[in-house]
Parts: structure tokens; sequence; C-alpha cells
């Protein structure tokens, strides 16, 4: 399950899902993720919405009862105290989490690995550069890295996976993992976050390299 204490550099961390904590972790690039691209196309709404659950707005009962009614999923499993979701794509493994606010019950963060089917390139070009760059201080594996590029005013941190710690991102990377989190809450979520700015089409080395243009101003509490 996610975190539920929504600092930035935690859930960045947990959302990512890069860093287990025993055994060998499940790739970042796989087909039997979410075979799921509406990031792009806004089909059948756009962020902070998914699958229309909206971030921030929808309650978490609802947000059950569409995830049930949904062909995409299947094998849902979830808990009222703390409200948590986890579960799968119909023709695949686990893809998706969901957490939502104990007090309020709505949705707080939702977490979706998908298939392969966007990349860096689509991102950019409906959404602009983005104004944010996280970079995990250890790889994923010896195979696989991540970037996390960070869309404040969508509420989105998505994970790209540009090759190895050797690669150079570039616009035909996927995007591996999607996290959906209310827009209104960034400002705060940022100011527990170190993140650099984006350098364009370079090496993950120079990204790593790079010094961050944002520190934290406020001390993450511990979870």
């Amino acid at each position: 399950m996610l975190m539920k204490r929504l600092l930035l550099p935690a859930v960045l961390v947990a959302a990512g899902l890069l860093l287990a904590s025993c055994g060998s972790p499940p790739p970042l690039v796989s087909d039997r993720y979410l075979n799921d691209s509406s990031l792009i196309t806004g089909d059948p709404c756009d962020a902070p919405c998914f699958q229309n659950i909206t971030v921030g707005k929808t309650t978490f009962a609802d947000a059950l009862t569409l995830i049930r009614n949904n062909a995409l999923f299947k094998d849902l499993q979830s808990q009222d105290n703390p409200p948590q979701a986890a579960w799968n794509a119909a023709n695949g493994e686990q893809c998706c989490q969901m957490t939502a606010n104990a007090e309020t019950g709505i949705v707080d963060a939702l977490l979706v690995r998908v298939a392969p089917v966007m990349t860096v390139g689509e991102v950019i070009a409906k959404y602009g550069e983005p104004p944010y760059v996280s970079v995990l201080p250890q790889d994923y594996s010896e195979t696989e890295t991540a970037l996390g590029l960070i869309y404040p005013e969508q509420g989105n941190v998505l994970w790209v996976m540009p090759g190895n710690a050797q690669s150079t991102l570039d616009a035909s990377d996927p995007v591996v993992i999607v996290l959906y989190l209310n827009p209104a809450d960034f400002d705060k979520l940022l100011e527990t976050a170190q993140l650099n700015g984006w350098l364009g089409y370079v090496s993950v080395s120079a990204y790593r390299a790079a010094t961050p243009i944002l520190t934290p101003r406020v001390t993450p509490a511990p979870n």
C-alpha cells in the first residue's frame, strides 16, 4: 500500500515502488501492467482524474464502486481503516493502489503502474516540460533506473524509465508509473522536497550531478 502520510519524498519512493525491502522487485517495464494511455488521450477524463476517479474530489466509497464496475480491472482488495485499496489489471498483474483521507473519506492518492504505451515525448507534447525532476540516489535494478517528472498543476508524478544508470533520457522512453495527487496539496508537498529542474534529454548521471533547484523548507515528520 501507499504510505499514508503524503510527504513528497516518502511518496516519491513509495509510489515509484523503487526500493523493494526484500527479494527481487518486479520489473519497471512490463506489458502485464495496465494498458492505459488516458493521461495523454484524456479519455475518459484528464488528470488529476483517472478512470472517472478525481483525486481530491471523489469519495473512497464511490471510487471502489467505479473500480468494481470497470472492465479494465479485477481482484479489488480494500480496507476502511485507514482507507486503502489495491487491484489488478484485468489481463495482467497488480497495477493500482489508492488511499483516502481517513477524516473526509476523499481519495488523496492514486498510483498506477502502466504498460509501456506512453512516452516522455508524448507527455511533454501535451503538458510541456516538467517544472521539476526527481532523481533517485540509487538504481531500481542493474538494468533499470527511473526519473520522476513532476507536474504540480496536474497533480502528477510520472516515473519514466530511460534504461540503466549509464543511459540518456530520450523522447521515446516509456512512462512506467503514474502517481495522481491533489494539485491543491502540491505546495505543501513541495516544501519537503529536494528536486532538480528539467535539463532536457541528457544522461541520468547529468541529472544526478545537477544542483537541485528546490530544497526542503520543512523537515518531513517521521512516518
